[in-house]
């Protein structure tokens, strides 16, 4: 398997790095983050790869699941 590439958009790449460390931080697999978001399994793959926009919604759910709020979650962003 090759090397995930970032994508163009540096926000979005900083956003599925921090999804990844924050579910690596709390143990969770992508099954359990998956069931915890109410997103498919395969989505929280591409959105902590970066190869999913992904709508704010879908974010904020994902940021609740990962037990931090929203504004947290995107403070990334200020990076």
């Amino acid at each position: 398997m090759s090397a995930s590439v970032p994508p163009p958009e540096p926000e979005l790449w900083r956003l599925a790095r921090h999804l990844g460390q924050l579910r690596h931080e709390r143990g969770m697999t992508y099954e359990a983050l998956a069931e915890a978001s109410g997103l498919s399994r395969r989505g929280v793959i591409a959105l902590e790869r970066g190869e999913r926009v992904g709508e704010v919604r879908t974010w904020y759910r994902v940021a609740r699941a990962l037990d931090v709020s929203f504004a947290d979650f995107m403070k990334v962003l200020d990076a």
